[in-house]
C-alpha cells in the first residue's frame, strides 16, 4: 500500500512534480494538495501518512504556519519542504517539524518520508 502524502505549496508545479516522482518511486502518492494554509488545514485531520509543507504560503507563513499545521496534523509527520534548509526562518521552525527537505532535492523528501513513514 502506498503512503498517502498531503502537499501544501502555493506553486502547483511542486505537487505535480512530486506526483511524478512518487509514481516512479512507487511507495508514495500525493493524496491531496492545497495552495494555501487555509485549504491545507481544512484537509486535516485526514487519512495521510505525512504532510509536506512549504514555509511561505499566500495566507500564512513562518512559525504561525508551522504551529497551525503541527496542532492540526497531530501525530502525522510534518515535513518542511523548503527552497533552503539553512535560513533563519527554517531554523526558527526546525524543532516544530519532523524533517526539513529541500525542494531542489526531491531525494531529500523521499528520504524523509522513508525515515518517518516506514
Amino acid at each position: 500500500m502506498r503512503k498517502r502524502v498531503l502537499v501544501v505549496d502555493d506553486h502547483p508545479a511542486v505537487a505535480l512534480a512530486l506526483k511524478l516522482y512518487f509514481k516512479r518511486d512507487g511507495r508514495y502518492v500525493v493524496a491531496a494538495s492545497a495552495a494555501t494554509a487555509g485549504e491545507g488545514l481544512e484537509l486535516l485531520p485526514g487519512d495521510y501518512d505525512a504532510v509536506l509543507l512549504d514555509l511561505h504560503l499566500p495566507d500564512q507563513s513562518g512559525v504561525a504556519l508551522v504551529r497551525a499545521f503541527r496542532e492540526r496534523a497531530g501525530s502525522v509527520p510534518l515535513i518542511l519542504y523548503s527552497a533552503s534548509d539553512d535560513t533563519a526562518e527554517v531554523e526558527a521552525v526546525r524543532g516544530m517539524v519532523d524533517a526539513v527537505a529541500r525542494k531542489s532535492e526531491v531525494a531529500d523528501a523521499i528520504a524523509a518520508l522513508e525515515r518517518l513513514t516506514c
